[in-house]
């Protein structure tokens, strides 16, 4: 079966340039797409905006569904942010979710960032308040509720300076394949060495 891997970047981020080409500049974009491309999978990279996580949920779960018409067989991958609301959207649909240092409670960990005022690899005007970060509460809840098992990878570095990686290890490690990384960063220095998990995820 053909395969599609839908990536989300992580807070306040981008995954493509103003012009729609892929940051190769970020090492996670660069060598997800070189082993992609090696194994003839679709690497679809949208920037969204965390901003309105209702409307991402939509659209992704309409790709999602443009995708199964197609006779793609669907991974939601994402860092940060991104590997949240891959947890999120296999829950919605029975995939399957890769998350790189994932956020686990974002309305706790988003407010550090109120006042920010431009994307951090754009620098397209942003403004991030306290309603943003209060959305996810009811999101955070339904992963919480949820009693059917979501088929979840999480792939960890445990230096992460922005996430509590112990905290994520301890929540995750009945509920999802956790693959851990010594030292590393939030960024996830770690990407070649997690292909071969990446990889048996893809096709298991």
């Amino acid at each position: 079966m053909k395969k599609v891997i839908i990536y989300l970047h992580g807070f306040n981020s981008a995954s493509l340039d103003l012009r729609g080409r892929l940051l190769t500049s970020k090492e996670k974009l660069r060598i997800m797409q070189e082993f992609c491309s090696k194994k003839d999978i679709l690497f679809h990279t949208p920037n969204v905006d965390y901003r309105d996580f209702e409307n991402i949920v939509e659209e992704m779960l309409f790709q999602w569904n443009q995708y199964l018409d197609q006779s793609y067989d669907v991974i939601f991958m994402g860092s940060s942010m991104g590997g949240f609301a891959s947890a999120y959207l296999a829950m919605k649909t029975g995939c399957r979710a890769i998350m790189i240092n994932p956020a686990i409670a974002p309305s706790e960990l988003l407010p550090q960032f109120i006042g920010v005022t431009a994307n951090y690899e754009t620098d397209q005007p942003y403004n991030w308040i306290q309603d943003h970060c209060d959305q996810y509460r009811k999101y955070e809840q339904e992963l919480e509720s949820k009693n059917k098992p979501i088929d979840r990878t999480i792939l960890l570095d445990m230096a992460d300076e922005l996430i509590d990686s112990e905290k994520t290890l301890s929540l995750y490690h009945d509920k999802a394949n956790v693959v851990i990384y010594e030292g590393g960063s939030h960024s996830f220095e770690h990407i070649q060495q997690a292909l071969s998990v990446v990889e048996s995820v893809i096709y298991k």
